[in-house]
């Protein structure tokens, strides 16, 4: 299946970001996806593609429509408030809810959320994302404290499941055995 125009454009964007000549483009293209033109990429070598560039440097941003407040702000119930600044709080854009919105309920944006109980939920979904990244950063900072560069930690990290770092569970587990590390050891 052949990608859409959002996807080339963005190829196109984090090519010419990198400061890429058409020759250098061209072998990584072929390296990653074993194709000459990215008009012959599917949407999983795309994929792979944004990953490559996001490894080589490439930093995506949020499109100049995800900015700012939604026109309407001022008019929406005290929740949109409460959603505002826990986005503030964890650096996101107004399209982080959005995509909450669109994920939960089908409906493109957070402001055209009518239901308090819609609201509520996009809110716990901000919340439950704000705990993974607060326990992330434990994570980080007890390994620091703990020597990360500890052969027998690395090892354990690297037989976690995959996508651990945003599973609650793993990482409230995870944070409980390395506070106890850091405790036997006397650094807490």
């Amino acid at each position: 299946m052949a990608i859409n125009k959002g996807t080339l454009s963005k190829i196109h964007i984090a090519k010419s970001q990198l400061g890429m000549d058409d020759d250098t483009y061209r072998t990584v293209l072929g390296r990653v996806a074993g194709v000459r033109s990215a008009k012959d990429l599917t949407t999983s070598q795309a994929s792979k593609l944004l990953t490559e560039f996001e490894r080589m440097g490439w930093k995506p941003k949020p499109s100049a429509r995800a900015k700012g407040k939604p026109h309407n702000f001022s008019k929406l119930s005290g929740e949109i408030e409460v959603i505002e600044a826990q986005l503030t709080n964890m650096g996101l854009p107004w399209s982080y809810a959005d995509a909450i919105a669109k994920r939960q309920f089908g409906i493109a944006k957070v402001v055209w959320l009518k239901k308090p109980d819609q609201l509520k939920a996009v809110l716990a979904a901000l919340h439950v994302e704000q705990e993974k990244r607060g326990l992330l950063a434990n994570v980080e900072e007890l390994l620091k404290l703990l020597g990360e560069h500890d052969p027998n930690w690395r090892a354990d990290l690297e037989s976690l499941p995959k996508g651990w770092e945003w599973r609650r569970p793993i990482l409230k587990s995870l944070v409980e055995t390395l506070r106890a590390a850091a405790s036997a050891r006397g650094l807490l």
